[in-house]
């Protein structure tokens, strides 16, 4: 019987039959494997674009981190309506102090830090003010009769139960309660009061009322039955507080020349506008000199910030149109860029910070009109440097000046009207806002802007605006997206020409563009990089779909190597059996 020569047929640790020659010494598998590459270069050809998909998406995403500090530091610098990160509006106090007029030969003030601390807000305004301490407001405190002990009842030391109001809250005394439980009963009937119990010895314990708050409208009151507080020493017969440490008396202080200004606690928020006083010591002899100015070492290191985070934009640029041993074999070839080198996004992102550093405000005064005034100039690297001695000349003689380069600001004509927003498309100018009246509740009925004064009056809607309640927001033209609020009275009749100006620096004309990219989930960056994502999950599903179809391909061109295979070792079989036929015949 013949046999076949199975050597050739393999089968693989993955359960796969593979073919290297048999009868036909042909190398079947070679044949094979060139076949399935050659049918596979679809799928290698989406696998290539996979790589530099993901390549693309991390350069991308190190772009929008660079994008979005340098939109961060523009935010920074734009002053816009309503921004809580407006560097322009920090403030810094600083002050001194002197003898008063009047005051005695000899006499040495103390120092502010000793006398006054400060709180200050963005809404403070820039000046010196002059103040002077008369009093400070204290907290009444007065003090009950010893008892020989706080952990026995109260009843056993004379102390009725029942009832009593502090300040308008009831207190119950029962017989078992102790010294140290109307102490309690007190600390937690939220009267205002804070009660405690000073042990001069062990038997002469002393319950101390304190008010919480200061000034005499917080003096300590005690109502219903005068049972208990007469028995336990605070009170008299007829109800009067029997021994007081501290009488409460208000804060008494000048501020620039106004006298005898009265408050009942020493946080005073209410005399300078977006200014807290908090005043430790009275001190009527001493003048104390306080100056509220722009902390201009907040401004620098913004103006800092913005240089350094351009310069890391430039930096990024430079290093994507430069040619490196990308792929690690020890030669730099021309074509070695980097993913970004050509791509739109980053150079739309490159070209508007060329024209951020070259715009001009004309209508600044002199010294103010680019950044290359402020002492900020382009070098012949593309990058920022920033000249500290003309910075700190043009911040000490005119920030307004710096901020008007940089930031959004807004006039208006009328003090009813108040600009609250802008968007991207609002255009620097002089608007005219004219209002047809309002209703019983004060708002606006119909209202436009024009560019020329009296050409609106009467405020017909014409389009040009929209109004909800006390809002209007301009609808088209330059003044599209600028917010102003009517803080009218109700049933008025026309405004008209209410002028409103604005003017947008470099940093907020400029914001909108480089948010715009940056922004998380909707930003033009993270767009981009989603887009590269589902293209590399469909080159992924249709790898998979192209890779079951070639090991079908595979499988049937292995199988028809194997049935040739097995044909050619059956024929040599039989050719054999022939031969040896023929070959014992002739030995006949």
């Amino acid at each position: 019987m013949s046999t076949i020569n199975t050597n050739g047929i393999k089968v693989g640790d993955d359960g796969k039959v593979r073919i290297s020659g048999l009868s036909s010494s042909i190398d079947s598998k070679a044949i094979i494997d060139a076949q399935v590459a050659a049918r596979r270069q679809p799928a290698v050809r989406l696998e290539t674009r996979i790589t530099q998909n993901t390549t693309l998406a991390a350069a991308y995403t190190e772009l929008k981190g660079l994008t979005a500090d340098f939109a961060g530091s523009l935010n920074a610098l734009r002053s816009a309506p309503g921004s809580s990160v407006d560097v322009f509006n920090s403030k810094t106090a600083s002050g001194s102090t002197a003898a008063a007029v009047g005051a005695p030969g000899g006499f040495v003030p103390s120092g502010i830090n000793s006398l006054l601390l400060t709180s200050i807000g963005a809404n403070a305004q820039n000046g010196t003010h002059t103040i002077k301490i008369q009093q400070v407001a204290r907290a009444q405190q007065i003090r009950a009769d010893a008892q020989t002990a706080t952990n026995i009842p109260l009843s056993g030391l004379g102390i009725p139960a029942g009832s009593f109001t502090l300040n308008g809250k009831t207190i119950t005394v029962s017989a078992t309660d102790t010294l140290q439980d109307l102490r309690s009963a007190i600390n937690t009937a939220d009267a205002g009061v804070n009660a405690t119990i000073v042990s001069a010895s062990p038997t002469s314990n002393i319950l101390v009322l304190t008010s919480s708050k200061t000034g005499v409208a917080n003096q300590l009151t005690f109502g219903g039955s005068n049972a208990i507080p007469e028995a336990l020493g605070l009170t008299t017969a007829g109800g009067a507080i029997a021994t007081e440490l501290t009488a409460a008396q208000d804060a008494i202080i000048d501020v620039n020349g106004v006298t005898g200004i009265t408050r009942s606690s020493n946080a005073i928020d209410d005399v300078l506008t977006g200014i807290t006083l908090n005043l430790i010591k009275a001190e009527p002899n001493t003048d104390i000199t306080l100056k509220i100015e722009p902390d201009l070492n907040t401004i620098k290191t913004a103006v800092a910030g913005f240089v350094e985070n351009y310069n890391d934009l430039r930096d990024y640029y430079s290093s994507q149109r430069t040619a490196t041993d990308r792929n690690a074999d020890g030669v730099v070839r021309d074509n070695e860029l980097g993913p970004l080198a050509y791509d739109q996004r980053l150079r739309d992102i490159i070209s508007q910070m060329g024209l951020l550093v070259s715009t001009t405000a004309d209508t600044n005064p002199d010294g103010f009109k680019s950044l290359s005034q402020l002492g900020i100039t382009l070098g012949p690297d593309f990058k920022l440097s920033v000249d500290d001695a003309a910075l700190d000349n043009r911040l000490l003689s005119n920030v307004d000046g710096v901020k008007r380069l940089f930031g959004f600001s807004a006039t208006t004509s009328d003090s009813r009207a108040t600009v609250t927003n802008r968007t991207g498309n609002t255009q620097s100018g002089t608007y005219y806002l004219n209002i047809a009246g309002t209703d019983a509740s004060s708002n606006i009925t119909t209202a436009n802007f024009r560019t020329t004064a009296g050409s609106g009056a009467g405020g017909a809607a014409d389009g040009s605006a929209t109004n909800l309640g006390q809002s209007i927001t301009g609808a088209s033209g330059p003044s599209s997206g600028l917010g102003v609020f009517f803080a009218g009275a109700a049933s008025l009749g026309p405004v008209n020409d209410i002028a409103i100006t604005v003017t947008r620096g470099i940093a907020d004309r400029f914001f909108d563009f480089f948010n715009d990219q940056s922004r998380s989930g909707v930003g033009g960056l993270d767009v981009a990089v989603n887009e590269l994502a589902q293209q590399n999950t469909d080159y992924t599903s249709r790898i998979e779909t192209m890779d079951t179809r070639i090991e079908i391909f595979r499988l049937n061109l292995e199988a028809r190597f194997v049935r040739m295979e097995t044909a050619l070792a059956q024929l040599e079989s039989l050719r054999n059996t022939i031969q040896s036929y023929v070959d014992s015949g002739n030995q006949q």
